[in-house]
């Protein structure tokens, strides 16, 4: 593994065996080698069920392969034991969904927290970053708002100041614009845009060519196996 490279893949399958007896095999990844360097902008495509999401799961700690080798700033994640991969997922990772995960019965503000809480920061430090984040991304008046409350597009801004909360090494995204308007997906790509132009890396999984656009590098993925990759 390269030096300046936060994540990579070597050789990576992953199989899930579903069915009522698990006889049913499907090969979500096939022998996928990928590395991702720090600080980069990975913009990742393909049709539906050709493993992107997948990919980010294994990225972020969220799965094991079934065979091959996941490194995570050069340790392979299937000899970690569960609290050392909590630790990376809580303060190493963001993680940015279409569907927002925001906590239904937690305010934008304790939302934002979240994440802090777990890695044990102080209760004033947290407030002060959470209400910083949530500055940033414009939703100073909403903190107080449960997420019923919110429309779609501040709901990911928010899921992207928990993303934020720890100042995490890796951002990823699966479709974060896929459920907004144009121009609500304006705003959330330039939030993103901006966490990579302040070091963070980015691997984001889009249909979107407005949100492929911003990537430095392009990745294509058909039935499990990559089949193009493009520096832009």
């Amino acid at each position: 593994m390269k030096d300046g490279v936060i994540v990579a893949l070597e050789g990576v399958w992953k199989v899930y065996r579903m069915g009522r007896r698990r006889r049913i095999e499907v090969q979500a990844l096939r022998g996928v080698d990928l590395e991702v360097a720090r600080g980069e902008f990975l913009a990742v495509m393909g049709p539906s069920g050709s493993g992107k999401s997948t990919l980010l799961h294994l990225m972020g700690c969220l799965d094991r392969p079934t065979e091959g080798r996941v490194l995570f700033e050069g340790e392979d994640i299937a000899r970690l034991r569960p609290a050392a991969l909590a630790r990376i997922r809580n303060r190493k990772v963001g993680f940015v969904f279409q569907s927002f995960n925001l906590s239904p019965n937690l305010s934008a503000l304790e939302n934002v927290e979240l994440p802090m809480v777990f890695a044990g920061v102080p209760r004033r430090e947290r407030l002060r970053r959470a209400r910083e984040l949530l500055s940033r991304v414009g939703l100073s008046e909403r903190e107080r708002h449960l997420p019923s409350e919110l429309s779609g597009g501040e709901q990911q801004r928010v899921a992207i100041a928990r993303a934020l909360a720890n100042s995490p090494e890796l951002l990823l995204a699966d479709e974060p614009t896929g459920n907004l308007d144009s121009e609500t997906g304006k705003g959330i790509l330039s939030l993103i845009s901006e966490a990579n132009r302040e070091g963070v890396a980015v691997v984001v999984v889009t249909h979107d060519p407005e949100v492929a656009a911003c990537a430095g590098r392009h990745l294509r993925i058909r039935d499990g196996r990559i089949v193009e990759v493009t520096d832009v």
